[in-house]
């Protein structure tokens, strides 16, 4: 397993600020905060372990980590709604066309 370095925390915190990552919104947060532990263990299994330790190590707490992950989830899964929307629709279209 790869040892986290300070230096490899530094780099890592500064690809993550370029990527899409914004401190979580407050209802994620909240969501967050509430959240059961088999859930919040459940979430970040979801995700990934591996993806949880590294936004940790670079000094983001687990509570904002969790409520990130929530709010990815959330986004994940309206691009799933919406893919299935043009799916349906599509499906329609060649059963009555």
């Amino acid at each position: 397993m790869k040892n986290f370095t300070a230096e490899y925390a530094a780099v890592l915190s500064t690809r993550i600020e370029r990527e899409m990552f914004s401190l979580p919104k407050g209802e994620y947060l909240q969501m967050a905060k509430g959240l059961p532990e088999l859930a919040s263990k459940n979430l970040v299994l979801r995700f990934g372990r591996k993806y949880f330790d590294e936004l940790t190590t670079t000094g983001i707490q687990e509570v904002e980590v969790l409520a990130l992950l929530l709010e990815m989830e959330d986004e994940q899964l309206k691009e799933w709604r919406q893919a299935i929307v043009k799916i349906r629709a599509r499906d329609t279209k060649a059963r009555s066309g």
